[in-house]
């Protein structure tokens, strides 16, 4: 299996810097802009001198909000720690836990660069369709029996896009229960559903005593470079966390963090409005890449595409696509399966129009 490390440097020589008349379909960064309220909040702040040290776990007024936005579970503040973002949370809780690990695949490279690094064992699952069939617990039990701790969870998959059903969920809550182990639920993208509302969650099905949360703003309000996440863990891990957090990163930025207030208190419909947005991008992705397109994809900002069938390997893709002013993202960052490309969907309409059109030209050109 190709190493976190090896992957990423595929991913630099595939890309490079971006090139003026390119479209960058390579990184899921959402193209809304920061919405006036929030830019309105973040320079009063600075305005006004907010510009020092909070408490290390976060602005209380913050852990509080964000434990009222979990579906199905009302954590104690304590239980929450406001990150450097989503990346801070997940390195948390993979520090917390410890190993060895049970990671999906396909799945975001950070998972394997970071346990690599802590010389924490990852094992693998195969990353199914949407619902009841996401997960392989056969090989998730496999990976618990020879001594994992943790289970990660990506739902909406990053770079599928596949949703876990409820059932899913209660499935490998009951198996990891019944080996000791916890969850960690990577929930980036959890309020980008296109069918509505928000992906399932472990909290939502009980599975609280268990369960790592690792929760961004970046996403769902636009807030990518402001660094600002949250962690929340089971109450055995609160000691742990807090200490790991408070050590390594401080408190994340004041900025951001009153920003992320705001986010949440006024934009409670930011999410829904996002999901139609990337439901009809993803819609006319399918019309345009025609057999080409994947088949499932219910939430997320991306199109993962099996170009397999052209014989390419995912270099000679990604070349291809960069020759006609696409760039993308090559699947080996994600799976040691050849032939995959991830397409984010994170441009204007006409500019991605364009762009997926000379990804069909290039894969019917076989």
């Amino acid at each position: 299996m190709q190493s976190g490390t090896e992957a990423a440097a595929v991913a630099r020589m595939m890309s490079g810097p971006v090139r003026a008349g390119e479209v960058d379909l390579s990184i899921g960064e959402p193209d809304q802009p920061l919405p006036g309220v929030l830019v309105e909040t973040a320079v009063r702040s600075l305005r006004a001198g907010q510009t020092g040290y909070t408490p290390k776990l976060g602005l209380p007024a913050l852990r509080t909000l964000v434990a009222a936005d979990l579906d199905g579970h009302r954590p104690p503040a304590d239980d929450v720690i406001i990150t450097i973002g989503g990346t801070g949370a997940v390195a948390v809780a993979l520090t917390a836990a410890g190993g060895p690990i049970v990671i999906p695949d396909p799945a975001w490279p950070n998972y394997r660069v970071l346990a690599g690094q802590l010389g924490i064992e990852v094992r693998t699952y195969r990353q199914g369709a949407s619902g009841d069939d996401f997960f392989d617990l056969d090989a998730i039990a496999a990976g618990l029996r020879a001594g994992a701790r943790l289970v990660v969870v990506n739902s909406p998959s990053n770079p599928t896009g596949a949703v876990a059903s409820a059932a899913a969920l209660r499935a490998l809550l009951a198996l990891v229960r019944a080996h000791g182990a916890d969850v960690l639920s990577d929930e980036a993208y959890e309020s980008v559903v296109f069918a509505g509302g928000r992906a399932p969650t472990p909290f939502a099905v009980g599975g609280a005593d268990v369960t790592f949360a690792a929760r961004t703003f970046s996403k769902t309000y636009s807030m990518t470079g402001l660094r600002a996440g949250a962690l929340i863990s089971p109450p055995s891990f609160r000691a742990a966390v807090a200490a790991i957090h408070g050590t390594t990163a401080g408190c994340a930025p004041i900025t951001a963090q009153l920003v992320a207030a705001e986010a949440l208190r006024s934009l409670p419909d930011r999410g829904a409005t996002l999901s139609a947005i990337y439901r009809a991008r993803f819609e006319m992705a399918r019309s345009i890449l025609g057999p080409w397109a994947p088949a499932d994809s219910a939430g997320g900002f991306y199109v993962w595409l099996d170009a397999r069938p052209t014989g390419r390997t995912s270099a000679e893709l990604c070349a291809a696509l960069r020759d006609r002013g696409v760039v993308v993202s090559s699947g080996l960052v994600y799976t040691a399966t050849d032939g995959f490309v991830r397409l984010a969907l994170t441009a204007p309409d006409d500019r991605l129009a364009a762009a997926l059109t000379s990804v069909r030209s290039v894969l019917d050109d076989q």
